[in-house]
């Protein structure tokens, strides 16, 4: 029977892990073998290691097409869509004002519309597949960028405005086809060449100078007004031949050796003890 105190026993009853319990050491793996980790310790996934991707270079400002989303590009695409609303929201009240000076508002004329049920399909029902098109169009293919030339963002405009266009004219072959039935074929091509063209082109014009008005505005400095004194105003730029103060400081000079001071009521010996050379 061996010593509880036996400090060999204690060290073999606690094993490998120290609990308490005896267990044996895990073998180590051969030299060479493949370890579990890869390289670095890094974990691998079925035995081989994946180098991380290299970034995404950035998309070229200059392209036509630009296909993605952003909140930027939905931003862009809301003042730009947003702005061509307005400006017929205004003009249409100042044609309907006008016009209940001679007709009143809710009476019925001609096919049996009043100004207020024309107001509405005049300003918002008609043109409406023209900015979903060109609001798509900007905010997921033809962007107003802020990093893009303003040529660039032209010829955006100009394609969201055909995107709109198109929205006109597949809705045109829906009501054409429709008309088509009482009116003759004249009226499919009325509805799918000629009215959105009439609308489209128009509402392309203004798209170009809302777009202009929207890049302009995504394009403007952040941060608001600057306080006096900060970097970038009026005053603060430093003179051509002012020096900057110096930012690393000079390493400390190492000091001479000093000889050792004996103690009190100890003679120094004499540095040349046999004098000087003798005079000739």
């Amino acid at each position: 029977m061996s010593n509880p105190g036996d400090p060999q026993r204690s060290q073999q009853d606690r094993g490998y892990y120290g609990a308490g319990w005896s267990q044996p050491a895990p073998p180590a793996p051969p030299y060479g073998a493949p370890q579990a980790g890869g390289p670095y310790g890094a974990p691998q996934s079925g035995g081989s290691y994946a180098p991380p991707r290299p970034p995404r270079a950035p998309a070229d400002p200059r392209r036509a097409f630009a296909p993605g989303a952003s909140v930027t590009n939905t931003a862009g695409a809301l003042i730009a869509v947003v702005s061509i609303v307005l400006v017929e929201f205004v003009s249409g009240l100042i044609g309907l004002l006008g016009a209940s000076l001679v007709v009143h508002p809710f009476s019925s004329y001609g096919t049996g519309n009043s100004l207020i049920g024309g107001f509405v399909s005049g300003v918002f029902a008609a043109p409406f597949p023209f900015y979903a098109g060109a609001f798509l169009a900007l905010a997921f293919l033809t962007p107003i960028a802020r990093r893009s030339p303003l040529p660039t963002v032209l010829l955006r405009a100009v394609l969201a405005g055909a995107a709109g266009t198109i929205a006109l004219a597949l809705v045109g072959v829906f009501t054409g086809s429709v008309g088509a039935v009482r009116y003759g074929g004249a009226r499919l091509v009325i509805d799918i060449v000629t009215t959105p063209l009439q609308n489209g082109v128009p509402f392309t014009l203004m798209l170009l100078a809302t777009s202009t008005a929207a890049w302009l505005w995504l394009g403007r400095p952040r941060g608001g007004h600057r306080a006096p004194g900060s970097p970038g105003t009026p005053g603060t730029v430093r003179p051509a031949d002012a020096v900057p103060p110096a930012t690393v400081q000079p390493a400390p000079q190492p000091r001479a050796p000093q000889p050792p001071v004996p103690p009190h009521g100890v003679q120094q010996p004499p540095s040349d003890p046999w004098g000087g050379p003798a005079p000739r």
